[in-house]
C-alpha cells in the first residue's frame, strides 16, 4: 500500500516540475486511480506545464486513454507524432493530448512495491519531437519512491 503521507506531501510535485525541466519536456503529469485505491477511476492527479486546468475534467478506466491503456498493460506507451500516429477521428480516446494540445508523448508506468500505481506522461507540444534520449529516461529515484519496472 502506498504510504498515505507521502501522497498528502508536496514532493511528487516538485519531483514531476523537476524531472520534466531536467529531461527538456514542455508538459509532464501523474495519473493515478483516485485517491490510490486500485479499482477507482484514473484521473491526472499532479501536473506541471499545464496550459488550462481542462485535465481536471478527465476520468478514465484501465484500458482507456493514455493512462488507462499503460495501467491495463504495464508498459511504456509512445506516441513520437501524433498527426502521424493517432488518426484525428481516434484522438477523442486520448483526451489529455486535445486539452493539452501535444503531439508528441511518452507514458511511463509507476510501480511501487510490485504494484502498478500509476503512470507519468511526458509530452511535447507545437510539433516539437521527443527529446533524443526518450527511450532510455530513468525515473527510479526521481519521482520519491516510485519506479519503472518493464
Amino acid at each position: 500500500m502506498l504510504p498515505v503521507p507521502y501522497v498528502e506531501t508536496r514532493t511528487l510535485q516538485n519531483d514531476l516540475e523537476q524531472l520534466r525541466i531536467a529531461e527538456g519536456f514542455d508538459f509532464a503529469a501523474i495519473a493515478t486511480p483516485e485517491l490510490f485505491r486500485p479499482s477507482a477511476p484514473i484521473k491526472w492527479q499532479f501536473v506541471s506545464g499545464n496550459t488550462n486546468e481542462r485535465y481536471k475534467l478527465i476520468i478514465l478506466k484501465k484500458g482507456r486513454g493514455l493512462a488507462g491503456n499503460v495501467m491495463k498493460t504495464g508498459k511504456r506507451m509512445i506516441i513520437e507524432d501524433v498527426s502521424q500516429e493517432v488518426p484525428d477521428k481516434d484522438r477523442v480516446r486520448f483526451p489529455i493530448l486535445l486539452s493539452e494540445n501535444l503531439t508528441s508523448v511518452i507514458a511511463i508506468p509507476l510501480w511501487f512495491e510490485g504494484e502498478l500505481w500509476g503512470v507519468l506522461l511526458l509530452g511535447q507540444r507545437n510539433g516539437k519531437a521527443l527529446p533524443a534520449h526518450y527511450q532510455t529516461i530513468d525515473i527510479t529515484g526521481r519521482l520519491s519512491v516510485f519506479s519503472e519496472e518493464m
